[in-house]
């Protein structure tokens, strides 16, 4: 692991600066705040009762991924992110009595946004505070 740990160091990729941290979260939640947007297209024929619905749903899975990176209960919540995100088409149906109500693509935008987020916050980071930004 070592030997690892040090080959990484070498090409850039050992620990995280403060600053790459917020960087990588920030990165991450503008790219698949905009790919919700688009994977979202579709929707339009639902209800607006029916849409507020999804929206409500789909916003405890974005908090819950939000989470991992905002919360002392990180490993609590990586967990409930992948659950909520693996599951979110199937918890939209259920709840609203339909089939196939929001597009596919969902659940691999989510579960690559919760997965990435986990990489991100569990990746080794310096203990020292950064004081270039």
């Amino acid at each position: 692991m070592e030997k690892l740990t040090a080959l990484l160091a070498k090409i850039g990729l050992g620990r995280m600066s403060a600053s790459e941290y917020r960087a990588n979260l920030n990165g991450l939640n503008m790219f698949f705040g905009a790919v919700l947007g688009f994977v979202f297209a579709g929707t339009e024929n639902l209800s607006d009762l029916q849409f507020g619905q999804v929206l409500l749903v789909l916003a405890g899975s974005v908090i819950a991924i939000l989470f991992i990176s905002s919360s002392r209960n990180r490993i609590v919540y990586s967990a409930l992110a992948l659950a909520y995100s693996a599951f979110l088409p199937e918890i939209i149906d259920l709840l609203l009595n339909g089939n196939n109500l929001v597009p596919g693509k969902i659940r691999p935008t989510l579960l690559t946004w919760a997965l990435m987020t986990i990489l991100v916050e569990f990746w080794a980071r310096d203990k020292t505070p950064n004081t270039q930004g």
